[in-house]
């Protein structure tokens, strides 16, 4: 299921490539008139063509006024249209000289355009009619870079329809990964899983609606800037994904101060996007989101790196997966419009090369963890069943052969002891009995004969031993607690486990144990 997975992956890649680019390649052969833009100064914008200009002002929240020339136009020839491809504009605004206009972009709502799409059409008829100059304004909050084509009936057309098919050939992948997802936490409730979902999910909301197709089919009638989506959008991925990442990594009880970092960032974002409903530059917010997600992306690389030579997690793919992602990042500073002169074969082949490379890299992270998850599980079920097992048959462990023999158990004992008592290491959800076998340095089987016959417990009553423990200092120090709340804070996964194992423990339920702890009212 996986191999057919990954090759309907590459296969709708290659075709989507091949499709867009022989479109394309067929598309500028219909040469029909050109667009000139009337300003001597080339700061702020491009020539691309006879056909196309691109504009970069950058951050610039002003109106930009301009005006365009079409000119060596044929008679018959007046449904020729001015579009804005992969446009992020707020608004755009086309007018004649007698000051008749359209206007179309994100902040509009799609269905009041005169032609409603993926991204900003004009058709020119009504324009040309007295001139061959038209005035332009645009104005966004977001990053300007835009180009500006004119087109055939039959080029919009090609385009658009080449356009879509590869975003949704793209979401489609992306919807195909997110199902996998909540099989795999269905399966097994990891909670990486869980933020890995809300991570993805992510990205395909973002790609939705920065190409347009949310805008266009999914709420036509709903005028939002996207200079403010975006942002919120970038922030919730990096919020997501660093949730994600550092569930998948441990990095909470392997790499504490990272986790204590990671938070930041996380709040950090949170204020950002709070500062985008306002008028705070945008240019100060996008630059801090760039240097959090670098930071992030670029911390999860190397911890990656450390977790893969410490043999706890197996991170291959996991790293690749990262890599692909600062690429993209590190792409967007550099500027892909100067690496790839922004004509629009070359955008879509960037988007449909990353978008699908990295769901590959990331789907083989996602399994290889799956598969460790699954034997980490199979592991725990052998240990209680030899737990059992040793219990009952004493000759049968004289014969066993010992794996700790050779090991300093009273240093083992005082370091595992260190970590209950002092770092408390049983408050982590997700603690297994490999993550502690990791930091003590042992294998799995050590730690199994080292609590089986020296402590005499299995690994799960310890762990339940020690938060019922803890519930019970809490409950202590803290009458009013909120006993859900509480279980979730000492490492139980549910209410119900909590109840049980308290109940077994003490002889006590929980409300029991506070009521029994309150103080005798006075009379």
């Amino acid at each position: 299921m996986n191999n057919k997975y990954r090759m309907k992956v590459f296969l709708i890649w290659i075709l989507v490539l091949s499709v867009s680019t022989q479109v394309y390649s067929q598309g500028n052969e219909e040469k029909v008139g050109h667009l000139r833009i009337q300003d001597s100064n080339q700061t702020h914008w491009k020539q691309i063509d006879d056909f196309s200009v691109l504009l970069d002002w950058g951050f610039y929240p002003e109106p930009i006024d301009l005006r365009f020339r079409i000119g060596n136009l044929p008679e018959e020839s007046k449904t020729e249209f001015l579009i804005f491809p992969w446009s992020l504009l707020d608004s755009v605004q086309v007018c004649d000289l007698k000051g008749d206009c359209l206007q179309a972009g994100f902040i509009h709502p799609v269905n009041e355009w005169l032609v409603p799409g993926i991204f900003p059409v004009f058709p020119l008829r009504k324009f040309l009619e007295n001139s061959s100059e038209i005035n332009i304004r645009i104005q966004s909050r977001n990053y300007i870079l835009s180009e500006v084509r004119l087109v055939s009936a039959e080029e919009l057309y090609s385009i658009s329809t080449v356009y879509s098919g590869i975003v949704f050939s793209l979401l489609a992948l992306v919807i195909v990964q997110i199902a996998y997802l909540i099989n795999s936490y269905i399966r097994l409730r990891s909670k990486w899983i869980l933020y890995q979902i809300l991570f993805s999910f992510g990205i395909g909301l973002t790609f939705l609606f920065v190409s347009g197709i949310g805008s266009r089919y999914v709420f036509p009638g709903f005028g939002f800037p996207l200079s403010l989506g975006k942002k919120i959008m970038i922030g919730y991925l990096i919020i997501s994904g660093t949730l994600w990442v550092s569930h998948f990594l441990k990095i909470r009880q392997n790499f504490k101060p990272v986790w204590y970092f990671y938070n930041v960032v996380n709040i950090l974002t949170a204020i950002m996007i709070a500062l985008s409903f306002t008028k705070f530059p945008r240019q100060f917010v996008s630059r801090s989101f760039t240097i959090f997600y670098l930071a992030v992306t670029g911390t999860a690389i190397v911890l990656s790196l450390v977790a893969t030579k410490r043999k706890t997690i197996q991170t291959r793919w996991f790293v690749l997966g990262m890599f692909s992602l600062l690429a993209i990042e590190i792409l967007n500073i550099i500027s892909y419009k100067a690496f790839f002169s922004f004509d629009g074969k070359s955008f879509l082949f960037f988007i449909a090369f990353f978008v699908p490379v990295n769901i590959f890299l990331t789907s083989r992270s996602v399994r290889t963890r799956i598969r460790e998850l699954e034997h980490e599980i199979s592991l725990r079920r052998e240990e209680l069943r030899n737990f059992h097992s040793d219990k009952t048959s004493s000759d049968g462990l004289a014969k066993k052969k010992s794996t700790i023999i050779g090991i300093n158990v009273d240093d083992t004992l005082a370091r595992l002891n260190k970590l209950l008592d002092e770092d408390k290491i049983y408050l982590e959800e997700e603690l297994r009995i490999s993550d502690l076998a990791a930091v003590l340095g042992l294998s799995v089987h050590q730690v199994s004969e080292l609590l089986n016959q020296v402590l005499n417990i299995s690994f799960p009553d310890l762990l339940k031993k020690y938060r019922i423990e803890e519930a019970k200092r809490i409950i202590l120090n803290d009458p009013s607690a909120n006993i859900l709340d509480l279980a979730f804070s000492v490492g139980f996964q549910s209410k119900s486990s909590f109840y049980d194992s308290f109940k077994k423990q003490t002889g006590l339920t929980p409300q029991e144990f506070k009521k029994s702890a309150s103080p005798d009212p006075i009379d």
